[in-house]
Order: structure tokens, then C-alpha cells, then sequence
């Protein structure tokens, strides 16, 4: 499956939504496209604007599919690259049946290869849950993906919120909030646990910077393991392994 050609919606256009529907279907093939254009907007496409790009994003996004598949042997996915709303830099979304990338003039080399790989990371991982998810598995989601980033481009790669919170921080709100709900089913009811909720006193990002540190846990008392081999483990025996109690860790 190759990259998908985008390069029309990086051109100004009235309701990017509506043309960018045929061209991206594949990664939502039982969606109406009302759905699917309402979630491209909600995850931050540019409306109507021209979008210049200094990189050849396509090509590159080529290269690094193919080395991906390669490594992991991971299925090969449709990969839609669309214009961001102005204000951000880039967002990736990964869907059951393939990838959006959304990317703006600033985004760098670095910033696109760490996005892709997250994302991508996120297509192979599923292949190994069983649906819907549970919070441990979200969790583990995040925190593997981003110890995929660091393995192949070290840690300059990583995202801010794996380091936001101290891991002391971490295992109090594991403490408090995590662990009663490590088994809570279905990704909507895991939002708030990984991007932070102020009515539930989580701070921004907590879900994230949690599942780097478990992996980080794990892999400090039974490493070392590849990307590859971390792929398939269970999330029970990746928390097992991270040996995390009530308050301390092991």
C-alpha cells in the first residue's frame, strides 16, 4: 500500500474535508464520509488555506514504511499526510486500518520520523490485544511506542511528556487514580487517565508519562529487550515484570 497522494489538499481549497474524503477512505472503509470529515477536523485539518512544505514528507514517510514493515514485520497500511490547522506542528492518529499524519511547514526531519514510528508502532501493537482495550493495554500503547522512538533515534526523540512528571510524581497518581481502573475497558473511557482531566485532579499528559515509565520499569529489572520481542508481550506480564506495588516499586 503506498503513501497516499495528499499533495492536492496542501493546496487552498473551500472544504478540504470534502476532498480529502475519496482520497483517504481506505483507513475508514465502514465510516460514512459526514463521520470521517468531522474527525479529520477534530484532530486538525487545516480548513481552507494553502500549506507549503519545505519537506518532501511523502518520500520520506515512503522510506521509513518500508524500513518499519522491515524491522517488524508489520503489516504494510495506508498512510494519508494532511495539512494542520495553524498553531500546532504535527499530530498523528492511528486508526485500525491506517495512519494520518497531520504536519505543518515546521515540522522537522526528527519531529516526522519520531511521529511516524509512534503511529506506526500503534498499527503493530494491536495486532497483539485482544478488543476492546483496557486501560493497562492504552497505557502500555503509549509507553511502548514512545521506547520504540527512543530505540531507534535515541533519546533527543522523545516526546516532552515521557520526562513531564518525576517517577515519585508518577506512582502517586498510580496510587490514586490508576490502579482501580487498570482493567476498565474500551479507549473512551481511558481519555481522561492519559491526557489529564482537571475535574479528576489528573494532570496533563499523565497517561502518557505513566506508560513510558512502566515500560522504563520493566525493562531496567528484565531487560534488555528489543522493540520487536516487547511487541507481542502481554500487557499483564509487562506489568508484572515492571513490579509496581501499592506505593512503592519493587
Amino acid at each position: 500500500m503506498p503513501i497516499l497522494d495528499t499533495k492536492l489538499l496542501f493546496e487552498k481549497t473551500e472544504h478540504r474535508e470534502l476532498a480529502a474524503y475519496p482520497i483517504i477512505q481506505s483507513i475508514f472503509p465502514r465510516f460514512p464520509p459526514e463521520a470521517v470529515q468531522f474527525e479529520l477536523l477534530q484532530q486538525g485539518l487545516l480548513r481552507h488555506e494553502e500549506l507549503r512544505l519545505t519537506l518532501d514528507v511523502w518520500q520520506i514517510s515512503k522510506r521509513l514504511l518500508e524500513e518499519l514493515i522491515r524491522l517488524w514485520d508489520g503489516p504494510d497500511i495506508p498512510v494519508a499526510i494532511l495539512p494542520i490547522k495553524n498553531g500546532f506542528v504535527k499530530n498523528g492518529v492511528a486508526y485500525p486500518n491506517g495512519i494520518c499524519l497531520y504536519v505543518s511547514p515546521r515540522v522537522t526531519i526528527k519531529e516526522l520520523h519520531a511521529l511516524f514510528t509512534h503511529e506506526y508502532h500503534h498499527i503493530c501493537r494491536r495486532r497483539y490485544l485482544i478488543e476492546p482495550p483496557t486501560l493497562i493495554d492504552s497505557l502500555l500503547m503509549e509507553g511502548l511506542a514512545e521506547h520504540a522512538v527512543e530505540s531507534l533515534y535515541g533519546e533527543y526523540a522523545l516526546s516532552s511528556w515521557t520526562k513531564r512528571y518525576s517517577l515519585e510524581e508518577v506512582l502517586n497518581y498510580w496510587d490514586t487514580h490508576f490502579i482501580q481502573a487498570l482493567h476498565v475497558p474500551g479507549l473512551h473511557e481511558h481519555q481522561a487517565f492519559l491526557f489529564g482531566d482537571s475535574a479528576l485532579n489528573l494532570p496533563p499528559w499523565i497517561g502518557y508519562c505513566t506508560g513510558y515509565r512502566l515500560v522504563e520499569a520493566f525493562l531496567q529489572k528484565k531487560g534488555p529487550y528489543d522493540v520487536k520481542q516487547l511487541l507481542s508481550m502481554p500487557s499483564l506480564y509487562l506489568l508484572e515484570g515492571a513490579g509496581w506495588k501499592k506505593g512503592v516499586t519493587e
